[in-house]
Order: structure tokens, then sequence, then C-alpha cells
């Protein structure tokens, strides 16, 4: 998660916080291009295309994501991606942040501030509790910047993930191992 440039950073007045619709759908794809340069992953569409399946995917119903925009003069500046989910061992709702990005040009303007701040609104409105997300420990900006909002427990958890062909391999019932010996 790309964020603020310094932790303590000033609020900007002229910065709109709002949920996004079908039709910020060009501006998150160009955003979620930015985001991938930052951390140094390759663009695989190009951003019509992105464009086309966040406007079809992420503004489903019942939404499976939310997104927070940040606007400046009309302009998108930043981005919050996250979604709820219900944990059954504890019987409560939590709100996982899967993005969390503001441009290069736009961080150390409280923009980041500005989004989380806005999603503890809508936690504390929703009756949700609990707020998670990840942190890249060498991305030591957003580290420090998230430390300031005071969290509670950072997890020594291992985050795992699966991607295609394993996924199908999976579903298939197919060990790694066995994957690896086919000819």
């Amino acid at each position: 998660m790309a964020v603020e440039d310094e932790a303590t950073a000033a609020v900007s007045p002229a910065v709109q916080i709002r949920h996004a619709t079908p039709g910020d759908a060009e501006a998150i794809a160009l955003l979620s291009q930015e985001l991938l340069a930052f951390y140094g992953l390759p663009v695989r569409y190009q951003r019509s295309y992105m464009a086309h399946v966040i406007a079809e995917k992420a503004f489903t119903d019942p939404p499976s994501i939310e997104i927070l925009m940040a606007l400046e003069r009309g302009q998108a500046r930043g981005f919050l991606a996250f979604s709820s989910s219900f944990a059954v061992a504890n019987c409560q709702t939590s709100v996982f942040i899967q993005d969390l990005f503001v441009t290069r040009k736009a961080r150390a303007h409280g923009i980041g501030r500005q989004l989380m701040t806005e999603l503890a609104r809508l936690c504390v409105e929703r009756g949700i509790g609990q707020l998670d997300w990840t942190a890249d420990p060498w991305n030591e900006k957003a580290t420090a910047f998230y430390e300031a909002m005071g969290p509670l427990l950072r997890s020594d958890k291992t985050y795992y993930r699966l991607l295609s062909p394993r996924l199908v391999d999976l579903a298939a019932g197919v060990r790694p191992v066995e994957r690896r010996r086919r000819p």
C-alpha cells in the first residue's frame, strides 16, 4: 500500500472523499497502473480494458468490494478499496483494506489520512468494530503512516496467495508435488 510520505501530513481541505461509481473506473484504472508501477509490477492490461473490467466487476449488487475516491480539484488523487466479511468464530463483521493508494505527487497532503478517516467513520456508522490491513515490511513510509494511527495488533501471521495454474490444480485435487512430476 503506497500512502503518505509523512505520518503527520496536514489535511487538505480541497480534497473530497466519496464512494466511487462506475464512472470512476477510468480514474481507478489509471491509479491502479501507478500502484503497480510503485511496486515494480508489470501492467498486463491496457487502461481501457482495466476500466471496463473495473466498471463491470467492482460495482456489483451486492458489492464484493467498495472503493473510496479522493479527489482534489476534480482530479483523482487516490483510492481506498475495502471489503467486509463476517467471522463465524467471533460473530463479528470486519473490514479489510485491499489497497490504499495516493499518487506520488499528492502524498504528504493528508489524503491517505482522509481516506482512512472516512473508512473509520463508515465502520463506526455500520457497527463494524474491526478494521484490518497489511503493509509490506520494506515500505517504511507506509509503516510509519499506519503506526501513527495507533493500531492495536500487528500480526505475525503469514499471508498466502494461490494463483492459476496452482489454483486450478487445487480445484482438481492435484497436489503441487504431483504437478512438478508431470511430463
